[in-house]
């Protein structure tokens, strides 16, 4: 009996001490790639912070709690983070408050994009907490670098990697599957004959987004194959580049895409306008062909604010839409 006492008493010391070792998923971890590298992360992150803009609808899709975020860069249009008064807001890049970060206690800290040039601030305050960088195909060391990935492809690396942080890869896969079906049906429906224009309305002025390299607008021009009205070099940056109106105009464009800035913009100021008003009201604009013939296709309002798979999966079904309309007639 005492032998059989010894044994079972063993093997409860021995169940305790599995139970110490494993039975605390959260002290479990695993590994990811990021943009720099292999991270070790928790395997179920509970006190999450995120600070790259391209996945906040997808985080609310999937209804992942956050302790810090830059909410004064989420759009009001996701409400799950405005409506939360428990994140702790470290407000614009511009100049954040990485105090409220440490005093959220993450224990994992997602970045990437406008918050980038934060990563080394970040791993020096919170040493023992990993930082995953969603900066796929950009470069480190010079900001003013170009990316070294088609943005399609940041993308989906950014959208499986969150989905896999988050044991979400069936979702994550969905959601490139409905972009690349939204691209599909643009390519698809869009004459190469036809010539289009990007723009950026910002403060009520017009300016040129360059084909590839200007921000936003530019690389659905490399997605859907688009023949450009006019081709110079331009900035990557959120004003566009200073052409003048009568320029664009005599290049002519059969369609017009147009990413309005202000729109998303709570801080746009009094010289914001719609940008479909300020379309309207340019006389050099009025007898382009696109303009004449309502082939106008507008980002959604909070789109340089989201800038995500979905956001983008939403204007390749707006211009696949346009494009199928114009077909039909």
């Amino acid at each position: 009996m005492t032998a059989m006492l010894s044994v079972g008493a063993l093997a409860a010391c021995s169940s305790d001490d599995d139970a110490d070792n494993n039975g605390d998923s959260s002290s479990d971890t695993r590994t990811v790639t990021d943009a720099r590298g292999e991270v070790e992360i928790p395997a179920n992150p509970e006190r999450v912070a995120a600070f790259d803009n391209r996945i906040f609808q997808v985080l609310e899709d999937w209804d992942i709690d956050l302790v810090s975020a830059p909410v004064t860069l989420i759009p009001d249009t996701i409400e799950k983070y405005h409506d939360d008064t428990k994140i702790r807001d470290t407000g614009s890049h511009r100049e954040p408050n990485l105090e409220e970060l440490v005093a959220s206690d993450p224990d994992l800290i997602i970045t990437g994009y406008r918050y980038a040039s934060q990563y080394d601030e970040m791993k020096e305050l919170l040493p023992d907490v990993p930082v995953v960088d969603l900066s796929f195909g950009e470069n480190f060391e010079d900001e003013d670098a170009e990316n070294e990935l088609p943005l399609e492809d940041r993308l989906k690396d950014i959208t499986n990697l969150i989905g896999e942080i988050f044991e979400k890869d069936d979702e994550a896969e969905g959601l490139v599957e409905q972009f690349d079906e939204a691209k599909e049906r643009a390519a698809s429906a869009y004459n190469s004959d036809e010539t289009v224009m990007g723009l950026i309305v910002s403060g009520g002025d017009i300016s040129y987004s360059a084909p590839t390299t200007g921000r936003s607008v530019g690389p659905v021009f490399d997605m859907l194959g688009l023949t450009p009205s006019l081709e110079r070099e331009g900035s990557s940056n959120h004003q566009g580049d200073d052409i003048s109106v009568e320029a664009i105009a005599s290049s002519n464009p059969d369609w017009i895409i147009v990413m309005d800035r202000d729109a998303a913009v709570s801080s746009a100021g009094e010289d914001a306008r719609p940008a479909d008003e300020v379309i309207a009201d340019s006389e050099a604009l009025q007898n382009v062909p696109a303009v004449q013939n309502g082939n106008i296709v507008y980002f959604p309002d909070d789109f340089y604010t989201t800038e995500d798979i979905e956001a983008y999966t939403t204007v390749l079904n707006s211009i696949a839409d346009a494009f199928e309309d114009h077909e039909s007639e």
